[in-house]
């Protein structure tokens, strides 16, 4: 290991998400314009009218969010970390644009505001951990939701849960902004999944790469790897919505399948009540 190398392990579970410059640069591989149109064009298909609002859970720097206003919908974004918001709110302002981002929770946050379409992205559905958790947030979002609104969820592909074929995302990349490299392990070589309660213990990890010199972060985290069966069934308990499609990426193109190219769990749903 290098000498000059300064070594950060952090203690707290979601400590990575305190960093929010660092973690805007690491994801910052999205396209997010193209990941719009699919939100957009499904959402219309299933609610049978334009989409006018849109709420962004889990967002982040809120790429998508942002992408939303830019496009003249009525965007918003719902984040839990403080640090993040206040970055986040910083990007808005700066582009000029009229989106809300908000510090709330995704089981729980209420407003009088509705919206035609509430999205959570990045596997970021994982971090509900219980079944009351997920319950909760089917809750929640309903309650955010017009009448006939649409909820799109993007989650992990159930087979990185099981077997041994392999993750079907990529857990390490390299992403450079400026004179910044921020090198990223999402849990790639340190993972330890607990069937019985279906949670995996992992390492984050960044190495930084700046003109001074390089940093490397350790973050605990922690996410629900939630079957599709159980998902089935939980919505089914909570009852208010239908599973109306299901791909296997955010392309219209990829179904839900055992395929390669079916790398993630996408549920279309349409709220009943």
């Amino acid at each position: 290991m290098d000498n000059d190398k300064k070594i950060i392990k952090a203690s707290k579970i979601g400590q990575v998400y305190t960093i929010p410059e660092l973690y805007d640069i690491a994801f910052d591989f999205r396209d997010a314009g193209k990941e719009v149109d699919f939100l957009l064009d499904i959402a219309r298909e299933h609610a049978g009218r334009e989409i006018k609002s849109a709420l962004e859970i889990a967002c982040g720097p809120a790429y998508h969010t942002r992408e939303m206003s830019r496009r003249g919908i009525i965007s918003g974004g719902l984040d839990l970390e403080p640090n993040m918001v206040a970055y986040t709110r910083g990007l808005v302002e700066k582009e000029g644009l009229s989106c809300e981002i908000i510090e709330g929770d995704m089981r729980y946050y209420k407003s009088d505001k509705k919206y035609d379409l509430v999205y959570i992205l990045m596997a970021s559905f994982a971090q509900l951990q219980t079944n009351q958790d997920i319950l909760d947030n089917f809750n929640c979002v309903a309650d955010l939701l017009n009448d006939n609104g649409i909820y799109i969820i993007s989650t992990a592909h159930p087979r990185d849960f099981y077997g041994d074929e392999g993750k079907s995302a990529e857990t390490v990349w390299s992403m450079t902004r400026g004179d910044i490299t921020v090198d990223s392990n999402w849990g790639g070589d340190d993972q330890k999944f607990d069937p019985m309660t279906e949670i995996d213990d992992v390492t984050v990890s960044f190495t930084v790469t700046t003109p001074d010199g390089t940093t490397h972060y350790d973050f605990p985290d922690r996410y629900r790897r939630c079957s599709i069966k159980t998902f089935e069934a939980l919505n089914q308990l909570a009852g208010r919505f239908e599973i109306v499609d299901t791909y296997g990426a955010i392309d219209k193109n990829i179904l839900l399948s055992n395929d390669k190219a079916a790398w993630r769990f996408v549920p279309i749903m349409r709220k009943l009540k």
